[in-house]
């Protein structure tokens, strides 16, 4: 060895001694890593590892402790070597060393003894006889090491077996006559090592299938082996020996003579088919053997089949439940040998099939009809397997399947029905889905592309789920596989096409299919898509068959279904883009309006994930539907169309009795169609059975018909008005009747509930969308016949809130006609105000309460203040007496508890905007309106310093909002420099340059910084700048900031003197940099930005200003929240330090007592 390196740079030797001594580090990471460089190096130096790791070998694993990282080495190395560079002496010293290594224990399963048992393997690829020669040495009965002589042989003949097979006369010689005295631990390792062997020479011969080594020693030897394996082996108890023993026959039985095998086979089937019965894990060995005997007993060029038909019956038999077993396994650990078994019953069955095709049919069909699931199951897939292999030789059968198939149809065991949905697939590109019988198959995919999530959690939830015992079938499964597979057959089986259309479209209409109509829909675009070129013919043969449904009817129910823009399958893209493909089947304008609408829409609904994070998308989806249906109206100059398809949208009503979210949209759907129409008699009639046909029990169903309603009124508002009428006198005056059922039927009074909701909503939306030149004297009349009077009685929670959404609507509706150029009073408006505050009472009979509020109850609260907020915003402005009635029973809403936040904080918001909305539209002039904002300041300040946190930030925040609005609206019109709204100048601009008000008319006398009380509000708010919450801080701060921006845009006094005008606007400069410093950093130290903020005060209070503020300094000092109350201390400090020379002693005791 030394001389095969000698030509070798010295570094490389040393650093590959050192890798080779780093096989015995104590580390494993170490010992891993020198063993990867090594075989690395290996491959491009044999020779020099070879030496190296020789050199350490010697004396063993004693004197080495890591043999099997050498022998691993060594193994590379041997297999790298060129044929030249082989030494055959120094191979045999390898193979002597590898072999006293495992001779050296009684076992066969340390890593050592394994790694020594590669090296062997290596050298016998380069030199065979040498190996196994030194393997013959130790292969005696007596030898412990037998074992693993005879696995090593195994392994040889797995890698080399070419080199084997030759040889494979001399190993049999030396094995055959010891197999006597194996005991049953080791038989497995000599069974395992036949079925090595055999598959030897099953390779050999594909490789060389010229030569003939199989000699009749050979031949006698295999025989001999293989009745000791079947007779003795194949029934030990211990089911290894019997598995290994089983699997080795499978490999031997096309080895062995014709007559033998005859013979075998009473005993050799049993013993295959026995170990189904007692171990389903050995399922794949077991069949693997099965397929090796049938192919040797069947397919045989010397003879006819050695097993008849009937013999391979119970073969059969055995087989099918396989297949149910390990076909749906998907959720175990073996699913790989799951799959395996699968494939190889199948191969089984194909080989029975090659040779008795006919009698194979018949014994599957039998099957099928025996409606037993893992029989039955069982013979589908094999059949579905089946079809392409033997579809010549069963072309004749077709009728004979089509009709069992059509039998099973009505099967509802889920694993036959998955079977039957594959199959249908199979015989379609295989053309046995014609005529009639073709269209049921089809409607079955359609069927199952329908199953619901509702369905299939009542499948998960059923103890029926499946029998099989492979795992259960779940709903979704087959709704996956009858969507791919319908797919499949329309877009890759071109003769399918004039099955599929037009027949498809029968699927879009029943209730049943409707979870199909997204997979449907695409199957259809793509029909279409292929049948661009002679479109002009969808009409023509759509007329041809009258059980396909009108254009009309296809229309309606696909808007209708555009709903749900998050539904499973893109349902409203592919709906979308299937009505672009039909729209030759509808009027001719209505395409070319499609062309550009309908991307829009695609486009809308394209990202789901950004349309989840818009909590309105479901609103703004539905109206666009509605402008899309509009507008497409608006196009088709067919009146006749228009009726046809307004029967069609009353017709299917039918289609969502229990679907309320479909039926809400086709309510609004009908009632845009009817807007369009100018058949009084027709819309009456429409009207008066969308009524009839809702659900008015459910709020979502009723607020649907509600803006239906309201959609007719604006064409026909008389229409829809008379008949509201009506349904109002049906429903009972009689306050005593109401009062009786509520003791005798508790379901009368919520059914007179809903009817009495419905009928506000429907009030509500009729004004909403009424034309603005009519609908002064309709909501007059409205109002005198005291119709919301008589609603008021409703009891149930989404009643009152329906009856409060209409009168927010009415509300509305004067706005909109305002804005149109239509304005007028609305006469009763403080009678509607006084009856949603009576709707919003508390429910003390809540069963959900919050601190005395249920959940139904702020909803319904919430819902109050934006309908008072409308309310307030209309002509006349209120009465003094009814703003502060509106204050009172809403202010106490600042002390709700946080809790729930979903509901509460709309709540909240509402409050503020309908502070700001009294705010906004009370007072004749800036004065008034100033005088009218301390008023609600001084109001909320129970709130602002209220010891509950969430109190002080709903009313600061409400400040806030107030001031904002105040500024918008008083102090910001004025600009000198001209400027309108908010203005920027006020820092810059000479206050002496403001013109005189005197002559302005008062409704545009600015309020004077007098009337601000500044003092009072500064010594209120400045504590909370230093309040323990930091929400709470900053908007304080920006409630100075807002009091001082304004009170610097107002006029002074007449004959007031500024000594320094610059002064006030650097210290405003400096709050709001302060303000600026708290929104961006919130870890500044909060002692230092008070001082800052009350510095800035300081100076921005006029000399009357601050004495009021320490007058009321004493509630400050006493302020609920310990923080804030020693801030309002620091305050008063630095006031009287810093300005305590302007006081006065009389402003000093004022301030002391």
């Amino acid at each position: 060895m030394a001389s095969s390196s000698s030509g070798i740079s010295s570094p490389l030797p040393d650093a590959v001694q050192v890798l080779v001594s780093s096989l015995a580090d104590e580390s494993l990471i170490v010992r891993e890593a020198s063993i990867a460089s090594l075989k690395d190096i290996a491959a491009l130096n044999p020779l020099l590892v070879l030496d190296c790791c020789h050199s350490v070998s010697r004396g063993g694993r004693r004197r080495f402790g890591n043999m099997a990282g050498i022998f691993q080495v060594m193994a590379v190395a041997v297999g790298s070597l060129d044929k030249e560079d082989v030494e055959p002496s120094l191979m045999s010293k390898f193979a002597k060393m590898a072999t006293t290594e495992i001779i050296s224990s009684k076992e066969f399963n340390a890593d050592w003894q394994r790694a020594a048992a590669g090296l062997l393997v290596a050298i016998g690829s380069h030199l065979p006889d040498l190996m196994m020669e030194e393997i013959f040495l130790h292969l005696s009965g007596t030898n412990l090491a037998l074992p693993a002589m005879v696995q090593i042989l195994a392994d040889f003949a797995s890698v080399e077996a070419s080199q084997f097979t030759p040889r494979l006369k001399d190993v049999l010689s030396r094995v055959l006559p010891i197999l006597g005295n194996v005991k049953d631990m080791q038989r497995p390792i000599f069974a395992n090592a036949f079925k090595c062997w055999c598959q030897a020479v099953w390779q050999h011969r594909l490789d060389f299938p010229a030569h003939s080594l199989l000699d009749s020693d050979v031949m006698s030897f295999v025989n001999s082996a293989f009745e000791l394996l079947l007779r003795v082996w194949a029934s030990s108890r211990d089911p290894k020996v019997r598995v290994s023993s089983v699997e080795a026959l499978g490999q031997m039985v096309g080895l062995i003579t014709r007559t033998q095998l005859k013979a075998s086979l009473p005993r050799l089937v049993p013993t295959i088919l026995d170990l189904y019965k007692k171990d389903h894990d050995s399922a794949f060995l077991a069949t693997c053997s099965l397929h090796s005997l049938l192919i040797a007993s069947l397919q045989s060029d010397y003879g006819p089949p050695l097993l008849d038909f009937e013999d391979l019956t119970i073969i059969l038999s055995t087989l099918l439940p396989v297949v149910s077993v390990y076909n749906d396994s998907k959720d175990r650990l073996d699913f790989a040998v799951g799959l395996k078994t699968y494939n190889a019953v199948q191969h089984c069955f194909l080989t029975v099939g090659l040779v008795y095709h006919e009698d194979l049919f018949m014994f599957l069909l039998n099957k099928c009809r025996l409606k037993e699931e893992p029989l039955t199951y069982g013979a589908l897939c094999v059949i579905k397997h089946l079809l392409p292999r033997l579809a010549e030789a069963w072309h004749s059968k077709r009728p004979l399947l089509v009709e069992a198939v059509k039998l099973l149809l009505d099967e509802q065991r889920l694993g036959i029905r998955k079977a039957l949905s594959e199959l249908i697939v199979v015989m379609a590109s295989h053309c046995y889905l014609i005529g009639p019988s073709g269209e049921l198959f089809v409607e079955y995919l359609v069927r199952h592309c329908a199953i619901s999530d509702e369905e299939i959690k009542d499948f998960e939830n059923s103890k029926e789920v499946s029998r099989m015992k492979g795992g259960a079938i779940c709903g979704s499964e087959l709704r996956a596989i009858s969507e791919k597979g319908l797919l499949l057959v329309t877009i890759t089986l071109p003769e399918m096409e004039h099955l599929l259309w037009p027949f498809l479209l029968k699927m879009i209409i029943p209730r049943e299919y409707t979870g199909a109509v997204s997979t449907v829909c695409r199957c259809i675009s793509e029909l279409c898509r292929s049948r661009s070129s002679y479109s002009n013919s969808l009409l023509t043969e759509c007329q041809a068959r009258g059980d396909i449904p009108e254009p009309e009817e296809l229309f309606a129910r696909l808007v209708v279904l555009l709903h749900d823009p998050l539904a499973r399958g893109q349902l409203a893209t592919q709906i979308l883009t299937v009505l672009c493909y039909l729209a030759p089947l509808f009027p001719k304008n209505i395409s070319l309006f499609w062309q550009d609408e309908v991307p829009k829409m695609k486009a809308y609904v394209s990202d789901t994930e950004d349309l989840k994070e818009d909590t309105s998308y479901q609103e703004t989806w539905d109206d666009m539907i509605i402008n899309f249906l509009a507008e497409s109206l608006d196009v088709v100059e067919d009146t006749g169309w228009v009726v046809a398809l307004g029967d069609a949208f009353s017709d299917q009503y039918e289609l969502y009795t229990s679907d309320d979210e479909h039926s809400a949209l086709l309510h609004r759907c009908l009632g845009i169609l009817l807007q369009k129409v100018d058949d009084r008699i027709y819309v009456h009639g429409k009207i008066d059975w969308m009524y009839r046909k809702a659900n008015i029990a459910v709020p979502t169903n009723r607020l649907g018909l509600a803006k239906g309603m309201g959609l007719v009124a604006a064409s026909h508002l008389d229409t829809v008005l008379e008949k509201l009428k009506n349904i109002l006198d049906g429903v009972g005056q009689n306050i005593f009747r109401r009062i009786l059922a509520f003791f005798s039927d508790k379901v009368r009074v919520e059914e007179v509930d809903d009817i009495h909701a419905a009928l506000a909503l429907m009030y509500g939306y009729a004004a909403r969308y009424a034309p603005a030149n009519v609908i002064e004297a309709r909501i007059d009349a409205l109002l005198g016949t005291n119709m919301l009077s008589r609603l008021l009685h409703v009891q149930h929670p989404t009643a009152k809130q329906a009856v409060i959404t209409a009168i927010d609507l009415l509300g509305q509706a004067v706005i909109n006609a305002a804005e149109s150029g239509a304005s007028f009073p609305l006469k009763k408006r403080d009678i509607m105000l006084d009856y949603i505050l009576t709707l919003m009472g508390r429910d003390d009979d809540g069963d959900d309460e919050v601190i005395g509020f249920s959940v139904e109850l702020l909803h319904t609260q919430t819902l109050a203040l934006s309908a008072c907020t409308t309310l307030v915003s209309v002509e006349p402005k209120l009465a003094v007496e009814t703003r502060n009635h509106v204050m009172k029973a809403t202010l106490g809403f600042f002390a709700l508890p946080n809790d729930p936040s979903e509901i509460v904080d709309p709540l909240i918001n509402n409050l503020v905007t309908l502070l700001c909305a009294i705010l906004h539209t009370s007072g004749e002039d800036g004065r008034s309106r100033a005088e009218l904002l301390l008023y609600m300041l001084r109001q909320i300040d129970q709130y602002a310093s209220s010891s509950m946190e969430h109190q002080r930030r709903r009313g600061c925040v409400a400040v806030y909002e107030m001031l904002v609005k105040f500024r918008a609206l008083c102090s910001s019109g004025y600009c000198p420099l001209g400027c309108i709204g908010s203005c920027v100048h006020f820092n810059k601009i000479d206050r002496t340059l403001h013109r005189n008000l005197s002559s302005l008319p008062s409704a545009f006398v600015l309020p004077t910084r007098g009337s601000l009380c500044l003092g009072e509000r500064v010594i209120a708010y400045l504590p909370r700048c230093a309040d323990t919450n930091s929400e709470v801080r900053k908007i304080s701060a920006q409630i100075l900031d807002l009091f001082f921006s304004i009170s610097l845009s107002l006029p002074r006094p007449v004959g007031s003197v500024v000594e320094d005008i610059e002064m006030p606007y650097s210290a405003l400069s400096s709050l709001e940099d302060v303000i600026a410093i708290l929104r961006s950093d919130a870890s500044i130290d909060q002692s230092e930005v008070f001082s800052r903020i009350v510095s800035s005060v300081s100076i921005l209070l006029t000399k009357e200003e601050l004495v009021a503020a320490l007058h009321g300094s004493a509630t400050a000092i006493c302020d609920k929240v310990k923080q804030s109350a020693e801030g309002a201390i620091l305050a008063v400090i630095e006031f009287v330090t810093k300005r305590g020379k302007e006081l006065k002693e009389s402003d000093v005791s004022r301030f002391m007592l």
